[in-house]
């Protein structure tokens, strides 16, 4: 499997590496060779250890509502509501 790293080079004797998707797989190194090593290692025990999961998390009550109505010049514009409407059934 492949996953996509960002290697930076911090300075001349420090390199950084980020799993892209995995923001707490980071590592740092003297050596580029050394970071792509480290961070390999660390993914690896992660992703071995880990499992991925979908929630589902019910609405609040206040997500219910337009937060929007009360704010700006355009409070009182009557298109609001079923744009939002509309934004809400489009996600379905």
């Amino acid at each position: 499997m492949k996953y996509t790293v960002l290697l930076t080079k911090e300075n001349p004797e420090q390199f950084r590496a980020v799993a892209v998707n995995l923001p707490a797989c980071q590592v740092q190194a003297k050596t580029r060779d050394e970071a792509l090593s480290a961070i390999r290692d660390l993914m690896s025990r992660l992703l071995s250890q880990a499992e991925i999961v979908q929630l589902e998390i019910p609405n609040s009550p206040h997500l219910e509502e337009t937060p929007w109505q009360w704010f700006g010049a355009f409070q009182d514009d009557p298109t609001w509501g079923p744009l939002f409407d509309e934004i809400e059934h489009q996600r379905g």
